[in-house]
Parts: structure tokens; C-alpha cells; sequence
């Protein structure tokens, strides 16, 4: 993810200066064209390999296509300042390649939520009968990459622009990720049971409440039974309220603060890692919240959490039309908030995925990817097409319409979402569906 924002904030740095006298070296301007076949060239191939990607990890395992894809990630980001001195071809070539990688995080949070993740306090309220299972936090911490990325890259994108050029942005991006995937290749295992630092003890613990069907039956995923069961696609719907709105946040703040609100450079690489910064804790506080809630059901929790976010969100965005751009600090203050709020969807749509879905949740949690990758494709042109110009009546347009998405995607949330596993994954159901045509 960070590799991705990393080039959103390096092309503010190396455009040429307009006010510059002399010429200056190693500066490069891009078309409206251009910059928007850049930003949608990763959510393509995300979107093109993203079923596959979830195929091989269902039949193979996370581990071994998560280090490969990462590190070749790595080598692309390493690559781009050469691809941008050779022409767009290699450019977008590196970008094709963010974007594979990039396929692969969602179905990578959706093993390690059904693998490693305790069912250990599962209950039964007498009330509805819903499942209370305790993977808020785990998510929370999982999904919270999405803001910590910026966190990172903002600041140190603005301050590697600033003191030794627009490139360094990609090397040190390029090398911290390389580094980063061949110690998740040492540690990380598919299993814990097969993990040399989790005990019998441990593993049977996180084992417990898990579907004990053979491995070669939980092979098979029930797509029809998924893609027919309204509570998932509520599950969606939500995702693409949270991801447009993400989006929009994370790939124009650093536009909007430097051209609507007239930041520096550095300022923009400072203030734009603070809404992030402020999500991802959010995120964390409301996960382990959501997991300590016991007095309502698991489904009033998930319609609680995930109306707070959207709603919420959407009315600071409402408050961010009507603010005017000469008071950039309260059009600060008004996103950080809008954004902090966003984070309580943690205990909304993305603990419901992993809920629903159980044993399944590589497919439903990975589709994220499709959702995600579809929403990068969008928003380029949602924000190009309204405001081509960024002026600040053109972003209030922007706004209200992120705004009006955020209150229908949770409304449909809300209605059709449940509160307890679905029926295609307990083993009765695995076994009289799957089990025989097996044998």
C-alpha cells in the first residue's frame, strides 16, 4: 500500500517548478491522461489477478504467494525512477506489477482471520441466537495497514522529496518492503500447528471452534452458496462505501491540501499523515470495544459500529462543503475527524466478513481486493471529471457526493446484514455438499 500512495506523493515533487528561472534537471509533468492511466494501471491489475490470486491461496496456502508477490512489489517500486526516465510503457509496467501484489492483501487477511484468529468465547445470546465471536481486534489490526501506510509514507515522502529528491521516495520505499516480506517469509506459517514458536497447547486453543472437515473438502469453496446469500453482499455493499471514501482520502488529501488549501510541501506531507494516523487508532480502540461488548448481539453491533462510521464520516464531509478553503485549519481539524470516525467500521462490514464467512473468509474477506481495486479505478474519474480544475467549488461536489454514498452503502448494510455464520460453513453442510462428489 505504501509503495502505491509513494508515487501520489513523489509526482508533487517532481514536477517542474513554475516558477523556475533556470532549468531543472530530472522533472517530469504529466497529463491529466497520463496521471489518471497511472493510478487506475494498479487497481486493473489488481482487480485481473485478484480471483486467481485467492484460488492459489485456498489450494496452496498465503505464505509462500505473499513473499513472492511482495517482494517482486519491492523490485517494482525500486524500479520506477528508471521506468519514469524511460517513458510511460516502463512506468505503467511497474505500476502493473504494485497492483498484482496489491491483489493479494485482502485473501492474505482472510487466512490469517480463519487460521490464527481465536473462537475460543463463542456464545449463544438467548435473545437471537447469534454467534459473539472475538475477532474484532485481530481484524482491527489487520485491515489497519490501509492507514498506517500513509502514516509512513506521507512524511517521509515529503521530507526525502525535500533534502535528497523525488527517486529516494521509491528506493527507500522499495527496499523497506523487500526487507519487510523476507522476515514475514522467516516467521510466518500457514498453520499454527506448523509454526516452530506456537506448543501443542496454543495450537489446540486456536484450533477450537474451527470446521474440522478434511483439508481436500475445505479445498472447495461454495461460490454459488456465497454469491447467493444476501448478508455477504450487504458485507460488500459496505466495503464500497468504506474503500471510496478511503480512496479519496488517501490518494487526493495531499492534492487538496496543497491546490485547494495552498499547504507547502512539507506541511502537506505532515498534515496528511494525521487523519491516517488518527484512523488506525480508532480502528484499534473500536476492534478490541467491539470484541468486549457482551450485553447486545453481534448483529446490533455490526449495524452500531458501521453506522457510526459512515454517518458520521458522511456529516464531516457534508461540513467540509460548506467550509470555506481560507481556513485551512478548521478543514483540517473537520477531516481528521471525518476520518478518525471512518475507523469505527471495524466493528461494522470488516469483523462481519470474517464472521459470516469462517473457514471461507480467504473468498469473501479477499474480495475486499475487487472492491478496493474497483474503487481506485473509479475515484480518478469521479475526481477528475468534477473537479479538473481543483478549485474549491469542484471539491464540495466531491464531497457531497462521497458523502451520499457513504448514508446508502451503510443503509443497505444495516438492512440486509446477520448477525450469526452462514450455513455453508458449519461441517454438516460442507460434508453433505461436498464430501460425497469428493469420494
Amino acid at each position: 500500500r505504501s509503495n502505491i500512495l509513494a508515487f501520489n506523493f513523489a509526482v508533487i515533487c517532481m514536477a517542474p517548478n513554475p516558477n523556475a528561472t533556470m532549468y531543472e534537471p530530472d522533472r517530469y509533468e504529466f497529463t491529466e491522461m497520463e496521471d489518471t492511466m497511472i493510478t487506475v494501471a494498479v487497481a486493473v491489475a489488481a482487480l485481473a489477478t485478484n480471483i486467481p490470486i485467492i484460488f492459489v491461496v485456498g489450494r496452496d496456502g498465503v505464505r509462500f504467494m505473499f513473499t513472492v508477490l511482495g517482494i517482486m512489489s519491492g523490485a517494482a517500486t525500486l524500479a520506477i525512477p528508471a521506468a519514469v526516465r524511460s517513458g510511460l510503457a516502463w512506468l505503467l509496467v511497474c505500476r502493473c506489477l504494485q497492483g498484482v501484489a496489491f491483489g493479494a492483501v485482502f485473501p492474505a487477511v482472510g487466512v490469517f482471520a480463519a487460521k490464527w484468529t481465536y473462537y475460543k468465547q463463542v456464545s449463544r445470546l438467548p435473545s437471537d441466537g447469534a454467534i459473539t465471536v472475538d475477532t474484532g481486534l485481530f481484524v482491527s489490526v489487520l485491515v489497519a495497514y490501509v492507514q498506517f501506510a500513509p502514516v509512513i509514507t506521507s512524511p517521509i515522502s515529503g521530507v526525502l522529496c525535500e533534502n535528497t529528491g523525488w527517486p529516494s521516495v521509491f528506493y527507500f520505499h522499495g527496499a523497506l518492503t523487500i526487507v519487510l516480506f523476507t522476515l514475514y517469509a522467516l516467521f510466518y506459517r500457514n498453520t499454527p500447528s506448523k509454526h516452530p514458536f506456537v506448543g501443542e497447547a496454543e495450537s489446540n486453543k486456536i484450533d477450537r471452534g474451527k470446521s474440522h472437515v478434511d483439508k481436500k473438502t475445505l479445498r472447495r469453496i461454495p461460490y454459488v452458496a456465497i454469491l447467493r446469500t444476501t448478508a455477504v453482499w450487504a458485507v460488500w455493499i459496505g466495503a464500497v462505501g468504506n474503500f471510496a471514501t478511503v480512496e479519496l482520502m488517501f490518494l487526493y488529501n495531499p492534492i487538496y491540501m496543497k491546490k485547494v488549501l495552498k499547504m507547502s510541501t512539507t506541511a502537506v506531507g505532515i498534515a496528511a499523515a494525521i487523519p491516517p494516523l488518527f484512523q488506525f487508532i480508532v480502528k484499534l480502540i473500536c476492534g478490541a470495544i467491539s470484541d468486549r461488548i457482551k450485553c447486545v448481539s453481534e448483529l446490533a453491533k455490526f449495524r452500531f459500529f458501521n453506522s457510526l462510521a459512515f454517518l458520521g464520516c458522511a456529516t464531516c464531509f457534508t461540513a467540509l462543503a460548506a467550509i470555506d478553503a481560507s481556513n485551512p485549519t478548521v478543514n483540517l481539524i473537520v477531516l481528521l475527524i471525518g476520518a478518525a470516525v471512518l475507523g469505527c467500521s471495524t466493528g461494522g462490514f470488516y469483523k462481519a466478513a470474517p464472521a459470516l464467512s469462517r473457514q471461507y473468509s480467504h473468498f469473501v474477506t479477499g474480495c475486499f481486493s475487487i472492491v478496493i481495486s474497483s474503487t481506485m479505478v473509479a475515484i480518478p474519474f469521479v475526481v477528475d471529471g468534477i473537479a479538473p480544475h481543483c478549485t474549491q467549488e469542484e471539491w464540495r461536489n466531491v464531497f457531497a457526493i462521497i458523502a451520499g454514498i457513504l448514508v446508502v452503502t451503510n443503509s443497505i448494510f444495516c438492512i440486509f446484514i446477520r448477525g450469526e455464520p452462514c450455513e455453508w460453513t458449519k461441517d454438516e453442510w460442507v460434508e453433505q455438499h461436498f464430501a460425497k462428489s469428493i469420494e
